[in-house]
């Protein structure tokens, strides 16, 4: 397995960094895309991705919802890509 190293941030941060990869929040706090103002959707859990609970991950930009469900399925898609 890839090694990975997670940090976490405060929201404050967090936005900075959506803002400068074309991402925003609503007035409800979740993230959406600048360019067409429509939310975001975690592609494993299949819900919109709130500001308090966004991972922001590497390799192609993955914007998804940070809970132990759907961080084991990226990393078992990690995994699968080394394979």
């Amino acid at each position: 397995m890839a090694e990975l190293n997670l940090i976490q941030l405060n929201n404050e941060k967090r936005l900075q960094i959506l803002r400068k990869l074309g991402y925003d929040i609503d007035e409800q706090g979740f993230i959406i895309k600048i360019e067409t103002k429509k939310g975001v959707i975690c592609e494993y859990g299949g819900e919109k991705v709130h500001i308090n609970t966004v991972a922001i991950l590497p390799g192609s930009l993955k914007i998804i919802n940070a809970n132990p469900l759907t961080m084991a399925e990226y990393f078992m898609d990690i995994d699968n890509q080394n394979e």
